[in-house]
């Protein structure tokens, strides 16, 4: 029987060109498409995607972050009885062949797969034009290169994987739990993961599917570094959610004192950048102030 898979796209403000080809990908290959639109922007009945029928529409009437996004494509897939949910980001666009890959690799581990929460691509990133590090901390705390997923035909371990093109089945996502819609954007994938792993499900990575993907601007260079010129606003959820996450009780042993080099060099960095120094360091700062004193949402 041939699984029933719900793919949900997140977009904000998207570039109409790449979502309608992004979608118009998914749409021969999965049971349905959800488009979340966080920024209002996508009128149905018009320019591109006036002929896409078989798209279902989800218009926000705000933006209400990855998160909140979704766990509104979470819970289609639970009620709806789907088996899978494909998540993706506006700004990925998966080869052909993507899902029947991914599904490929879950049928072929059996049993095992049994405990997958996830399932995730070898990525590429356009901007850079690099494959993302696979990292994982290893029995020593050390931070060290995972199971080259670029090698692997199967599928191999990993401690966390991005959402944009991560196949969830059904099972994982009910055991699990919601994503945090109140963290809004930034660590709420790897939240998830972490969460998943601490409650014994494994989350996989597999490089017999790779995914183009853009993860940002290819940044500016500061102190002999290239820093990714985010909006203050980013900055913020950077900052606060990446204290909320080493919090937690999920995160892996280790993972707390490798996250606090990044969060460092970020608080160091950001307001050194050409553009709005004063807003990105206030940024910086109130989202210490929040990450450290506020109560993570549930």
């Amino acid at each position: 029987m041939t699984p029933r898979v719900l793919a949900c796209v997140v977009a904000y403000h998207p570039d109409s060109h790449r979502l309608s080809a992004l979608i118009a990908r998914l749409l021969p290959d999965v049971a349905q498409v959800l488009v979340i639109d966080n920024g209002q922007t996508i009128d149905p009945a018009a320019g591109p995607w006036s002929g896409m029928t078989a798209v279902q529409w989800h218009l926000a009437p705000g933006n209400l972050g990855v998160g909140a996004a979704l766990n509104l494509a979470r819970q289609r897939a639970l009620d709806g009885a789907f088996d899978f949910l494909l998540s993706f980001d506006q700004d990925s666009l998966p080869p052909a062949g993507y899902l029947a890959g991914l599904l490929d690799i879950w049928a072929r581990a059996g049993e095992a797969a049994g405990g997958w929460a996830a399932l995730g691509p070898a990525v590429h990133d356009e901007t850079t034009g690099r494959a993302l590090p696979v990292q994982r901390v290893d029995a020593h705390l050390r931070l060290v290169p995972s199971a080259d997923p670029w090698s692997a035909q199967q599928a191999v371990a990993v401690d966390h994987v991005i959402t944009s093109g991560c196949l969830y089945p059904a099972a994982a996502l009910s055991a699990v739990g919601p994503f945090r819609g109140g963290w809004f954007v930034d660590m709420v994938d790897t939240e998830w993961c972490w969460r998943a792993r601490h409650r014994g499900w494994a989350v996989m990575q597999t490089g017999a599917v790779v995914l183009q993907h853009t993860i940002g601007k290819a940044g500016v260079k500061v102190l002999g570094r290239q820093v990714l010129a985010h909006p203050p606003q980013r900055i913020y959820f950077q900052v606060r959610n990446t204290l909320w996450l080493m919090r937690s009780h999920d995160v892996p042993r280790g993972w707390r004192r490798k996250l606090l080099a990044p969060l460092a060099r970020k608080l160091l960095l950001q307001p050194l950048l050409p553009e709005r120094r004063l807003a990105r360091l206030l940024a910086a700062v109130r989202g210490g102030v929040h990450g450290l004193l506020q109560r993570p949402p549930g």
